[in-house]
């Protein structure tokens, strides 16, 4: 049975040390290595991996078609559907669409029910988006914002339950188990009822 992972801000390729160096690396290229090997030791080929955003840019000035990315993104296991973020242009979803491991590209957003059965509500996004006020409803009724570009290390938005960070920054250069988020708001939605003493 095919499992759902959650990531973002891959940035393969991207080429300056305030991306790989925050990340732990001493080059680009170390860097995309060890996100090749993360990816493909947790994720099957069956498996349905959303990217929430900023895959890839220019490995240098001459890497004018991007090749050195998709070099990189194709050696990826699992069925890609990649929203766009702020380093997503219309050129490089046209890019991403061509990759036969990629089903879908260039969405701003996407809603999604996981799963079939007893389902979670998720709204997958590049940026953080507020989608629950301070009197949330619980978890299995609320939306769930998923989402990126903040390069933060903290897995919740300013500590909401109910929106949670899939950026690699956050998750040692790997993808994330969309059961494990499940989880992991669950925890996070019970210690915000404490703490606020709202409920």
């Amino acid at each position: 049975m095919s499992r759902i992972w959650i990531t973002s801000d891959l940035h393969i390729g991207h080429n300056k040390d305030f991306v790989y160096h925050e990340r732990g690396f001493d080059s680009i290229e170390e860097h995309d290595e060890k996100l090749v090997r993360n990816w493909n030791e947790l994720v099957e080929q069956d498996d349905v991996v959303y990217i929430l955003g900023d895959v890839m840019l220019k490995h240098n000035d001459q890497d004018v078609d991007f090749s050195y990315g998709v070099s990189v993104l194709e050696r990826l296991k699992g069925r890609l559907i990649i929203i766009r973020g702020n380093h997503d242009s219309a050129e490089k979803i046209e890019i991403y669409k061509s990759c036969a491991n990629v089903e879908r590209a260039g969405d701003a957003a996407l809603y999604l029910d996981y799963p079939d059965v007893g389902r979670y509500h998720f709204y997958l996004t590049h940026y953080p988006t507020l989608v629950s006020h301070n009197q949330l409803k619980p978890v299995k009724s609320a939306l769930i914002n998923i989402y990126g570009h903040t390069h933060q290390r903290e897995h919740f938005y300013n500590g909401h339950p109910y929106m949670y960070c899939a950026c690699m920054d956050a998750h040692e250069l790997k993808p994330i188990l969309l059961d494990d988020i499940i989880e992991e708001v669950k925890l996070k939605r019970s210690s915000y009822k404490e703490d606020t003493g709202l409920f």
